[in-house]
């Protein structure tokens, strides 16, 4: 496969388009950051397959992301003591490889020494389990480094289980001067909730003795779990978006943030929120921000953050919260008092879950809808349906929720769990102020964009990818 490195700035702009239905990519000069690093050779020694526990290697970062020309922190443990490396990869399109390397530390043929470090037990009451372990090893991105997702592959090197990997996500975010149109929001508060490492998640389900976590830590490894976030990522770096990335914990830090782009996506299973992402996204619907979220059970829960944004505090039951006031009790948005419930956002609401060895169920078209310029020239019928594309959660719309009038794109109706009946959804609103509100309503919508990686049956769905490109078109226009 060709790679073309180089183009020289004489050269006319060259339109090339992507094989398989993919959008036109601008070539050579005047091309965005996301173009031209996608132009690079990429690399297919990356894997979101990783070693199965207990891992005789394992890390984390001391950051959840980092601006070009800041540094990353990594803490790496073997146990037992041995060789490692560290592989840095940016995720995206690359000819399909996927990934390229960015940086072998603390070198491509060079190896670390590691020993096991101590492993922590959750605290007494709330469960809090941080690693304090030091800092092995750092990275100082460039400052012309393109924003994105990042994996460090952590590579043992010697020892019985040499050749076992493990990997410690970062996000990369654009500096402060650059207003790209598109913002993607990985939910790094979501990895954390489900992340049991240590022992304790927020949930009983994977925490020891049945009994949850009410305080989590960013500080431990939490592998990499972006089976709902990477076909979006893969579909926007192929068609040369010019997007940049960010999380939710800087959304938090930086509410305003949200409002330089022209469309703010929500990517994956993006659950936990603060007061402040709430209040961040409802200020930049309300002042014109375009906002898609492309996940399901988004914006469900409310948290807190301690620790300068390090912890996550989440108590279920709002009597067990020592903190008195109504507005930032860690309970789902919607028994809040007064509620702000998922559907005044999104325009739907959680509705379902896939239980084990449920049959696959897959949206269908809205008649109603099929002439809606989203749908031109996508080869949708009234006939049509998205091949198990509900799942593993899903949002429905919610009776009497306070939003303003949907157009329901795609819907699926049926047997839910236990046979019992369910709906689920994918909308569209337009707010006061103009801004657009698009929501996919399930976690496995993605996978219809791109599912090299993790899930390939059923195939990309040409016809979804031409109704997506319709549909950021239409998000990222001025009107």
């Amino acid at each position: 496969m060709g790679r073309q490195l180089w183009i020289p700035c004489c050269v006319a702009l060259l339109l090339v388009f992507v094989s398989g239905g993919s959008a036109a990519v601008v070539r050579g000069y005047g091309a965005n950051p996301v173009q031209r690093e996608n132009r690079l050779p990429g690399s297919r020694s990356w894997s979101l397959d990783q070693t199965a526990p207990p891992p005789r290697i394992e890390g984390f970062a001391s950051e959840v992301s980092v601006l070009p020309g800041q540094r990353a922190h990594f803490h790496v443990s073997t146990a037992p003591a041995a060789r490692y490396r560290i592989v840095l990869y940016r995720l995206g399109w690359y000819h399909g490889d996927g990934a390229r390397i960015v940086a072998c530390i603390p070198g491509c043929e060079s190896l670390r020494q590691g020993k096991a470090r101590l492993q922590p037990h959750p605290a007494p009451g709330s469960g809090l389990t941080r690693a304090a372990w030091p800092v092995t090893d750092t990275y100082r991105f460039s400052r012309r480094a393109v924003s994105g997702y990042f994996l460090a592959k952590l590579e043992l090197k010697s020892g019985r289980a040499r050749g076992e990997v493990s990997y410690v996500p970062l996000i990369l975010r654009s500096p402060p001067a650059r207003r790209s149109k598109i913002l993607v929001q990985a939910p790094v508060n979501t990895w954390q909730a489900y992340n049991s490492w240590g022992g304790k998640s927020l949930y009983a389900f994977n925490s020891t003795d049945h009994i949850p976590a009410n305080h989590v830590s960013f500080s431990r490894p939490v592998g990499a779990p972006l089976e709902f976030e990477i076909g979006l990522l893969r579909f926007l770096e192929r068609n040369g978006y010019d997007v940049s990335y960010t999380t939710d914990v800087d959304t938090d830090r930086k509410p305003g943030e949200l409002r330089r782009h022209r469309l703010v996506i929500s990517s994956g299973h993006d659950e936990y929120w603060s007061k402040g992402m709430r209040d961040a996204f409802e200020a930049a619907r309300n002042r014109g921000t375009n906002l898609a979220f492309l996940g399901a059970d988004i914006a469900d829960w409310q948290i807190r953050y301690e620790d300068d944004r390090r912890t996550i505090v989440e108590y279920r039951d709002a009597k067990m919260d020592p903190v008195t006031n109504p507005a930032v009790k860690t309970v789902r948005f919607r028994e809040l008092v007064p509620p702000r419930p998922q559907c005044e956002l999104l325009g739907i609401s959680f509705a379902g879950v896939r239980e084990t060895n449920d049959p696959p169920r897959s949206y269908g078209v809205n008649l109603a809808a099929l002439k809606d310029a989203w749908f031109r020239r996508t080869g949708f019928m009234a006939t049509s349906v998205l091949r198990d594309s509900v799942g593993y959660e899903w949002d429905g719309i919610a009776r009497g929720c306070a939003v303003p009038p949907l157009t329901v794109l795609f819907r699926y109706q049926g047997p839910g769990p236990h046979g019992r009946p369910t709906s689920a959804e994918v909308v569209r609103y337009v707010a006061p102020s103009g801004a657009r509100v698009f929501s996919a309503g399930s976690l496995q919508f993605v996978w219809g964009l791109d599912n090299a990686y993790g899930h390939r049956d059923p195939p990309p769905d040409p016809r979804l990818q031409r109704f997506m490109r319709n549909a950021l078109s239409d998000l990222t226009a001025k009107h």
